[in-house]
């Protein structure tokens, strides 16, 4: 699979390494280096704020109680922030203990 970065002309010198050594925190990887996502990867030295939030995901719009998640923003320079969900704060937590600015 070819990893691109979210933003062009930022990607890393060597992403199938630093892929390798990344941690799997729920359904992401993350290494000090980059946050890898489904093909692609956001390059943590362009993160310039990260929040976590406690919220509530609801599958396929059904109705009834929301499952308990984290979303987790992360800014890094573009209109449109990245929000990823974890389930568990400690994950949550963990994650964001790659991230700078967090």
């Amino acid at each position: 699979m070819a990893w691109k970065s979210l933003v062009p002309g930022t990607e890393l010198s060597d992403v199938k390494a630093d892929r390798k050594s990344a941690v799997s925190i729920e359904k992401y990887k993350v290494s000090p280096n980059a946050i890898y996502l489904s093909g692609e990867y956001l390059p943590t030295s362009l993160i310039t704020d990260v929040k976590k939030q406690a919220s509530t995901y609801t599958p396929n719009c059904a109705c009834g109680k929301g499952i308990p998640v984290f979303k987790i923003r992360i800014d890094y320079g573009t209109a449109k922030p990245l929000i990823l969900m974890i389930e568990k704060e400690a994950n949550a937590d963990k994650l964001l203990g790659y991230l700078p600015n967090s």
